[in-house]
């Protein structure tokens, strides 16, 4: 039995993407892992599938077109009147401590993982849906 019903992963790296996908598989994490390559794309698939929402968000940082942050910036304010509380985990490969830090100021960010995300970092989210680095 899957921890999560769906998943949705925000990377600009395909392969990190097909890693994660098989780790989370392997893990038996989730049923569904939604992949966008940008913020826009997954803000895009939001909006699209209000009615069916991932349970968790793992979000990288860097990325073109929209950045994780400004992702986080759009999420919060949408999620906020629609009372939606998906928890979100920033990813990334920086291990910048301002970053973490400004992680740490965003309402639905559960948690910062200095990649790689690794099946440990799967259980302790399942076991507790809360991770912090």
């Amino acid at each position: 039995m899957s921890d999560f019903n769906k998943v949705l992963f925000i990377d600009d790296d395909t392969i990190t993407i097909t890693i994660y996908q098989r780790t989370m598989r392997v893990s038996n994490f989730c049923k569904e892992v939604i992949c966008c390559s940008n913020g826009q794309q997954a803000k895009e698939y939001l909006l699209e599938n209000v009615n069916a929402l991932p349970d968790i968000i793992f979000l990288d940082i860097n990325m073109h077109v929209m950045t994780g942050w400004e992702f986080l910036k759009w999420f919060e304010k949408w999620a906020f009147p629609l009372n939606i509380d998906i928890p979100v985990y920033v990813l990334s490969s920086s291990l910048s401590l301002e970053d973490a830090d400004k992680s740490k100021k965003c309402k639905h960010v559960r948690g910062y993982i200095t990649k790689p995300i690794t099946i440990e970092h799967l259980r302790i989210i399942a076991k507790t849906n809360f991770f912090s680095t």
